[in-house]
């Protein structure tokens, strides 16, 4: 019953190329697999790689940009905290002393040079992701030749070697269409997703890093206008200054935490998630029938 059923199945007649019956029998199957596949690869090729070549590109190169700016904007946050570290007031009481806010700083400091180091990774993840799509790319066709190459010989070679050689021909085009979409379509994906659930969070977590640096080097500079007797006056110091300093560099904190969690997410974790859902995605399609 279960032989007949399969005999009968449109598809499987279709796939199995009996259908060709002006071909030999042991020819039949390697023929409508070598043209099945080298449709695919046309589609692929001519319409469906342009397309996500595209997009991923478009969203590499503008992710690439935005981890620079964020870059160039730690570096100033960083300055301008130096700055406002190195500012201390020396005052006598007894065997004299100094005040400063250094200290209280140093964990907005060692936050920011944390996240000036995530950048960095993510910058590194983004150029080898533009170095392997510039690579597939230029392979082109070629990675879908071994594939084909199996598929012939396996039309042309005895019932002992076909069965393994149709497997063989199958298990290389998906490695082929992996190697040429992967990495584009996982671009494609990502950006859809970044835009949809994280693009709010990095613009207003990107403008109040902005505002926090402006406000720093404003009040270094108006401190640095103010009389002498004035800046070196503990009290207003530490009471006044140092309190609007912290406040505002709480604010950053906050902001410079999910500008990471952006990051990270976008530039290392959804692409090696993505990756590897359309590896088990393949996998599962060019597995689901036999060789």
């Amino acid at each position: 019953m279960d032989a007949t059923t399969e005999a009968d199945d449109p598809l499987e007649r279709f796939l199995s190329g009996r259908w060709m019956t002006r071909l030999p029998e042991r020819v039949r199957e390697p023929a409508m697999r070598l043209l099945l596949f080298a449709a695919i690869a046309a589609v692929v090729m001519l319409v469906v790689a342009p397309q996500a070549d595209a997009r991923g590109e478009s969203y590499l190169n503008m992710t690439f940009a935005r981890t620079l700016a964020a870059l160039a904007a730690t570096r100033g946050l960083d300055s301008a905290i130096s700055l406002a570290q190195s500012s201390e007031v020396s005052f006598s009481f007894g065997p004299g002393g100094s005040l400063g806010i250094g200290q209280a700083l140093d964990p907005v400091n060692d936050l920011v040079e944390q996240y000036g180091s995530l950048l960095l990774t993510s910058t590194t993840a983004l150029g080898v992701q533009r170095l392997g799509m510039q690579i597939s790319r230029a392979l082109g066709w070629w990675l879908f030749i071994p594939s084909l190459a199996a598929l012939v010989a396996a039309a042309f070679s005895g019932r002992r070697w076909q069965p393994s050689l149709l497997g063989w021909g199958r298990r290389l085009f998906a490695i082929a269409l992996f190697a040429r979409l992967a990495i584009p379509l996982s671009a494609w994906i990502d950006s859809v997703v970044a835009t949809q659930f994280l693009e709010a969070n990095y613009q207003q977590a990107t403008a109040r890093v902005a505002e926090t640096t402006e406000k720093i080097q404003q009040a270094e500079a108006q401190e640095a206008d103010k009389p002498w007797y004035e800046r070196y006056n503990p009290v207003e110091y530490v009471g006044e200054r140092a309190q609007k300093l912290y406040a505002t560099l709480g604010e950053a904190g906050e902001s410079i935490v999910n500008l990471a969690i952006y990051f990270t997410i976008s530039t290392i974790v959804l692409p090696l998630g993505t990756l590897w859902l359309l590896s088990r995605l393949s996998a599962a399609v060019f597995s689901a029938r036999g060789s």
